[in-house]
């Protein structure tokens, strides 16, 4: 949406943990990092600099963290980056935080939206980090009584060129759960009147 980017290539980005006799803090650079790490950064910091290009910004960075701190310089380096904040003049402010800092307290996108809820409450798409499978078998003819039959047709919320779909979506994501589920219930409603089909009219 206008408002959140969530990035889940890598999601599973962690920073070492300190061990006895290895680098301090102050020490890490990123030739200090395991190989695999080394990798992990440099494709981070090129998602970033390609989301950051396509969305016409010159970051300024600030960095909590001795891997944010890598990654922060990285990017500050990366030859692309220093291109492109040279020909950009919207202006944004990057903030890195190490995930370990925030151990004793689990991060997580919590409001009182149907999107966190959706997102939260649905399986997880196979293969996504953020996706979620909306069942849509109800829709079509693979009904089976077979309890032990997980048939899925996968649906998806985010549809970018359906300017309908893309406001509903918003609408789970800006409005208070209530007014969302109002909001779906009357696209509902009109599409259902569009096709000519029955339909119910219950806050059920």
């Amino acid at each position: 949406s206008a408002e959140l980017c969530l990035l889940p290539a890598l999601a599973a980005l962690l920073p070492p943990l300190p061990g006895p006799g290895g680098p301090g803090p102050a020490e890490v650079g990123l030739g200090a990092l395991p190989a695999e790490l080394r990798a992990a950064v440099r494709a981070l910091v090129g998602d970033l600099d390609a989301l950051l290009t396509a969305l016409g910004l010159r970051e300024e960075s600030f960095a909590v963290g001795a891997l944010s701190r890598v990654v922060a310089a990285e990017l500050a380096s990366y030859a692309p980056a220093r291109n492109r904040r040279r020909t950009t003049t919207n202006k944004a402010s990057l903030v890195f935080v190490d995930r370990t800092l925030d151990l004793a307290g689990a991060v997580g996108h919590h409001g009182d939206n149907l999107a966190e809820k959706i997102l939260s409450m649905l399986p997880k798409l196979p293969g996504h980090k953020t996706d979620v499978m909306v069942n849509m078998v109800e829709l079509t003819a693979l009904q089976t009584t077979d309890e032990t039959c997980n048939i899925i047709a996968p649906g998806c919320l985010a549809q970018p060129n359906d300017p309908a779909a893309k406001a509903l979506w918003e609408s789970f994501m800006n409005l208070k759960q209530k007014e969302a589920v109002m909001e779906a219930r009357r696209h509902l409603v009109e599409a259902a009147s569009r096709e000519n089909l029955p339909i119910k009219m219950s806050m059920g």
